[in-house]
């Protein structure tokens, strides 16, 4: 994977998740998931950050001219972006579900998950990436110290 492609990989899923999570969150109490009114918003909370950080670095990075040189061990780069991304839509999309299942209008009353545990799993499969795809973005999505902005031109 190149340095470019994995940039790329960053933003467009980090949009995709953060739109996805988004989404979900807001109109889940509305579409019959066991899930209430401000707990999503909470759990939205939890979320989010992570995800904003790293468009907020790529946002950042746009505007450097020229792009920063950034040397890495390609041959697993592409590991270390797609893995951490793929673990974490898998974990946090089955929390979701499981949470969903757990308390779904037909189980027995006190055997769902409850929200707080929902929120560490998400939170669990945040680490993941903070570990791994946090560091990766620093290096990605680094501006030199020396150079200012430059805003395009109309």
């Amino acid at each position: 994977m190149t340095i470019d492609t994995a940039r790329k990989w960053l933003i467009t899923s980090s949009l995709a998740i953060t739109g996805a999570q988004m989404v979900f969150l807001l109109v889940a109490p509305v579409i019959g998931f066991p899930l209430s009114y401000p707990r999503n918003l909470d759990l939205l909370q939890i979320v989010s950050p992570v995800f904003l950080g790293y468009l907020g670095s790529a946002s950042h990075f746009i505007f450097q001219n020229p792009a920063p040189a950034v040397p890495v061990q390609n041959q697993f780069l592409g590991l270390l972006i797609t893995g951490p991304l793929a673990i974490y839509v898998l974990a946090a999309g089955g929390s979701l579900a499981a949470f969903g299942y757990a308390n779904r209008t037909i189980a027995a009353p006190g055997t769902g998950m409850s929200v707080e545990s929902l929120g560490t799993a998400l939170s669990l499969s945040l680490g993941v990436l903070a570990v791994t795809t946090g560091i990766i973005s620093s290096y990605l999505f680094v501006a030199p110290n020396n150079a200012a902005p430059v805003l395009p031109t109309a």
